[in-house]
């Protein structure tokens, strides 16, 4: 049953019968003890009265004596003699005091004292008291008991109510809240308001569970990415076996029909040529393929890079492939605009965007990159992709809908772009501008300003 108490209840009880056992201990001990202090006391009453007699007697003549003692008899409950004339029969002095000679309880007090009377002369006087002291004790602690064992009673159970609830409510509130915590709540999180032991406590375990929850969040995310590249695995090869194998049961069928003099392909010279052709795009294929599954290399040791260095490398990597097309590429990136990211990866993501830049541009045009604080633009003249196009651009494999044939490519390119900005959490985008297509790229890592 206590077991299935609550906090409040079992704090109330034990402190209640721990309030009660002293108390009802107390009283005891005053019951049994106060008879003796009570005897001890009436003791001292009696020295003090026959101190105060004795020096008032010496003032007096030894005549008068035993008249002032008799007198003083008759008024205290105290027999005062001579002592040559204290009886010598115990029953006398009994009957004197008016007590019971057979009660257990009976209590006799015999003081001496000697004087010198006014008439130069020595007397001893004996004072003798007896009473029911035990009796008289116990009756005036009978009187007294009850109450005050009932009052303190009472004070103990209101004590342990007041302090069992004052002392449950900081543990109940505790416990609400790691509870909260326990179900992984966002919320929860004590009071820091608190003042004392509490107060610190709470702020300790506030900054342990943000701290918990920011490790278990970073480890929800790199899951989540682990997730997400495993599928990414999945998909690239299937699709990469379905793209290699078009290609491969293409050129599997003219070799047959020139092996077999099939028709047109008696013409062995004209389909060995395009069949090596077939041959060396399958290699760019599956070159793209292998640099693909670097994908991991690229998200590795990250530095800060100088963007306008890097795509001036890129200008002249291409430096043939626009002079061709007498295409213009203006570097307008300023000087100290800089980037996180691997040499590697920086190096993928802006080989493939210039290149397709300038694949794609108008002749005679004007390729712009550019900056500002927040985005990087690559800026090329040409007829503007469909809505349908769009959505599909950074799907892998997916280039025969969105460019002539003459200039077809593998398909992985803008995939690759993808996977490796979004692995740096990087916004992007290829959309329409008024004159052509404009791909964008955010540069402020928030990484990069804590390097």
């Amino acid at each position: 049953m206590i077991k299935n108490m609550g906090i409040f209840s079992r704090n109330f009880f034990k402190t209640l019968g721990i309030l009660g056992t002293a108390i009802i201990i107390i009283h005891a001990i005053v019951y049994f003890t106060f008879p003796i202090f009570y005897a001890e006391n009436q003791r001292n009453k009696i020295n003090e009265s026959a101190d105060i007699l004795i020096k008032y007697l010496e003032e007096k003549n030894s005549d008068e004596i035993p008249l002032l003692l008799e007198s003083y008899s008759k008024n205290l409950r105290i027999s005062v003699h001579l002592k040559e004339e204290t009886p010598k029969d115990d029953s006398q002095i009994v009957k004197d005091l008016n007590i019971n000679k057979n009660n257990e309880s009976t209590y006799i007090i015999i003081e001496e004292r000697t004087l010198k009377t006014k008439d130069n002369k020595n007397l001893s006087v004996q004072f003798i008291s007896g009473t029911n002291l035990i009796d008289e004790a116990i009756d005036i602690v009978l009187v007294y008991l009850p109450y005050t064992l009932v009052l303190t009673l009472i004070f103990s159970f209101i004590f342990s109510y007041v302090y069992s609830k004052r002392l449950a409510e900081p543990l109940l509130y505790i416990s609400k809240v790691t509870k909260k915590m326990q179900n992984m709540e966002l919320d929860a999180r004590f009071d820091e308001g608190n003042k004392g032991e509490l107060g610190e406590v709470g702020s300790q375990i506030n900054k342990v569970y943000s701290k918990l929850l920011t490790t278990i969040n970073d480890l929800e995310i790199k899951n989540k990415n682990i997730i997400e590249l495993q599928e990414q695995k999945v998909a690239f090869l299937r699709a990469a076996s379905h793209e290699l194998k078009t290609p491969l049961t293409g050129i599997r069928i003219i070799l047959e029909n020139m092996k077999y003099n099939v028709g047109v392909y008696k013409d062995h010279n004209k389909y060995l040529s395009e069949t090596i052709l077939k041959i060396d795009s399958l290699s760019i294929l599956l070159g793209e393929i292998l640099e693909s599954s670097k994908f991991q290399e690229w998200t590795e040791n990250k530095q800060i890079l100088n963007i306008k260095n890097a795509v001036e490398i890129m200008i002249d990597r291409y430096r043939e492939m626009y002079l061709v097309k007498n295409i213009k590429i203006n570097n307008g990136v300023k000087d100290t605009t800089t980037i996180l990211m691997s040499k590697q990866a920086l190096d993928k993501v802006l080989s493939n965007v210039v290149s397709n830049a300038i694949k794609y541009s108008s002749e005679d045009s004007s390729i712009q990159i550019y900056d500002d604080e927040e985005y990087l633009y690559i800026d090329n003249p040409c007829k503007p992709l469909s809505e349908e196009a769009q959505k599909n651009l950074f799907k892998i494999f997916y280039h025969t809908q969105v460019i002539n044939k003459p200039q077809n490519g593998t398909g992985l390119g803008l995939y690759i772009v993808k996977n490796i900005l979004e692995s740096y959490d990087l916004e992007y985008s290829l959309k329409p501008y008024e004159h052509g297509m404009r791909f964008k790229i955010r540069i402020d890592n928030k990484e990069k300003d804590n390097i």
